[in-house]
């Protein structure tokens, strides 16, 4: 794994432990009257993370697919 690799990694961990638990609410709860400006960002991150999923995914899914030293074989 490369350095930088490790980075992203270790920068997504963090994210992840820094996230508040009312960012894992439904988007119903986080736009209630009483969520104010934090429940319009919790909804909208709820809308763009799949947009950074597939963001991160598909280049990955494409250098998988040129290195063939990844594909699989037939061995029978």
């Amino acid at each position: 794994m490369s350095v930088l690799s490790r980075w992203w990694l270790g920068a997504g961990a963090l994210v992840a432990l820094a996230t508040p638990t009312a960012a894992f609410a439904c988007p119903y709860c986080a736009v209630r009257d009483e969520a104010g400006t934090a429940g319009s960002v919790l909804l909208g991150a709820m809308i763009v993370v799949p947009f950074l999923i597939v963001a991160t995914v598909v280049p990955a899914l494409r250098r998988a697919a040129a290195d063939p030293s990844l594909t699989l074989t037939d061995t029978e």
